[in-house]
């Protein structure tokens, strides 16, 4: 398997204080049909290093490559998930997923057929010309997500996409994108996530990035070979909660 998405020696300091560094030569790679987690103590700037991924931010030093060409801003291979949905109050939730077909030279049937297929995929049925305002927590993230997907991206960048949900829709929602990442029928290659949860990210990932505080810098890099669904009462698997978490306190 071959690197999907490379961060290769990633730095960014913002204008107004260059000398303050929030990140500091972070490496590391999204390889095929491989989940990422990156993890770090609040403020560490990994909301930031995803934009520098999505091609949102330029970094003050190092580059993002999507299979070896260099990300110098968005492309639609790569798509995002906001932690706050992101969603158009004005627009239906139909139309709120076809936003994610803009670029896209599909006609508009073909667009709202494909939108359509995504909210039904994610347990939208029937909510397709609803607005977003009469939707719970739960379900605008499941637009937001199904918005990613409907374009047909090889990246997939989350950024704390369960943070606001209850338990047993966050587990739901992290089913499905696990499901959608293995199913090679579509064209996903790679999820990257940043996360503070670390339970989380050890039952989601293939791979943990943990990165210090700033100027952040990656601490370790832990590929996780558990099967899923992984157990979150398993010894396997808390032990490496206790691992993941002794690696952010050193």
């Amino acid at each position: 398997m071959g690197n999907v998405i490379t961060v290769d020696g990633i730095s960014f300091a913002f204008d107004t204080n260059p000398n303050q560094k929030i990140l500091e030569n972070i490496s590391f790679a999204g390889e095929e049909y491989e989940f990422v987690s990156i993890i770090g103590p609040s403020g560490a700037g990994k909301s930031t290093l995803l934009r520098i991924m999505a091609g949102l931010i330029r970094p003050t030093g190092g580059k993002v490559s999507f299979y070896g060409e260099e990300v110098t801003g968005p492309i639609p291979q790569i798509s995002f998930v906001f932690q706050d949905f992101a969603l158009l109050p004005w627009l239906t939730n139909i139309e709120n997923v076809e936003v994610g077909l803009t670029l896209s030279s599909l006609s508009d049937q073909q667009k709202e057929r494909k939108a359509k297929g995504f909210l039904d995929r994610l347990d939208l049925k029937g909510f397709e010309n609803q607005y977003p305002n009469v939707l719970s927590g739960g379900m605008k993230q499941r637009v937001g997500v199904a918005r990613a997907l409907v374009s047909d991206p090889e990246v997939l960048l989350m950024d704390e996409p369960f943070s606001s949900l209850d338990e047993l829709t966050a587990r739901s929602l992290r089913s499905e994108i696990l499901k959608t990442l293995k199913d090679k029928a579509i064209p996903l290659k790679s999820v990257v996530m940043v996360t503070h949860n670390v339970e989380e990210a050890v039952e989601l990932s293939d791979k943990l990035v943990i990165i210090s505080n700033k100027p952040s810098k990656v601490k370790e890099i832990k590929k996780i070979s558990m099967p899923h669904p992984r157990n979150r009462h398993s010894k396997e698997f808390l032990n490496l909660v206790d691992r993941v978490y002794a690696a952010l306190a050193s």
